[in-house]
């Protein structure tokens, strides 16, 4: 099962760049994106389950024609909200997180197939620069919410968590001590996830590989700045696909692609 987890930082700048042409060539099995930014009315637009005015429209329609799609964007016009395309048809499907967290952003959406016992989550932590207590408060009912699935089902749980756990996840840590991203108390709530059985599918398989999921436009789009030393370009680990420890995969990586200010992140997992 191949699931890719990508923070596309905007669904309509997205699909302009060519992430439909993407999608069908990598042909994955789940794909869970972030920060769509736009209403379920227009995201169900660009991806066309309703206008077919055009030939790139019928292009579209070809693309996703394999796929299941679940929109959760939220009620906050071109803010956060998260969405879900699965060739196999779910069993269920729970937006939020129950009666842990409810709210109009469109943070979570969690996928169940029961012939599997398995659940995929979708999570977008919210930024803590200018809402850190929410942050945090959103990482405790994630935490509990992963902690009950466990109790009853395999879990992936994938997303922009908003954290780079260690060091090695971040290329300027010494600087980034006080920055939310980084901070002590974002850290140890990540820890605090993996220690109730989870796994970071990338760390596991490259354990001292620095990749970073997350850089500026500007890092990206300025190359001839790279070699200047008086330039500090910030880059970060913070986009992760976690598992609980039953689960067997074979690889996670992260791919150089120009959709978003994120790379997407890409697991293969063998579940039969």
């Amino acid at each position: 099962m191949k699931i890719v987890s990508y923070n596309i930082n905007g669904i309509r700048s997205a699909t302009k760049n060519g992430l439909l042409a993407w999608i069908e060539k990598s042909d994955a099995d789940i794909y869970c994106f972030q920060e769509v930014r736009a209403s379920e009315e227009t995201t169900r637009g660009i991806f066309n389950d309703r206008l077919q005015t055009s030939f790139l429209e019928d292009e579209r329609v070809h693309i996703l024609s394999n796929y299941n799609i679940f929109y959760n964007c939220g009620f906050v016009p071109g803010y956060a909200g998260t969405m879900v395309l699965t060739k196999k048809h779910p069993s269920t499907v729970q937006y939020d997180m129950g009666e842990l967290w409810k709210d109009v952003e469109g943070r979570t959406t969690t996928i169940f197939f029961d012939d599997f016992k398995l659940a995929v989550v979708n999570a977008y932590i919210p930024n803590g620069n200018s809402r850190l207590e929410f942050k945090m408060e959103y990482l405790k009912a994630l935490t509990q919410y992963l902690k009950d699935l466990k109790r009853n089902y395999s879990v992936i749980c994938v997303g922009d968590f908003n954290i780079a756990h260690n060091e090695i996840d971040i290329t300027h840590p010494k600087e980034c001590k006080n920055r939310s991203v980084f901070l002590p108390i974002e850290r140890e709530a990540f820890s605090k996830i993996l220690s109730l059985g989870y796994v970071d599918c990338f760390r596991s398989l490259h354990t001292k590989e620095k990749c970073y999921s997350w850089r500026s436009y500007r890092s990206r789009w300025n190359s001839d700045q790279m070699n200047d030393t008086k330039v500090t370009f910030w880059k970060y680990r913070i986009d992760y696909i976690i598992s609980t420890d039953d689960l067997v995969f074979d690889q996670c990586e992260i791919p150089e692609l120009m959709y978003s200010d994120h790379l997407p992140v890409i697991a293969n997992f063998c579940i039969n």
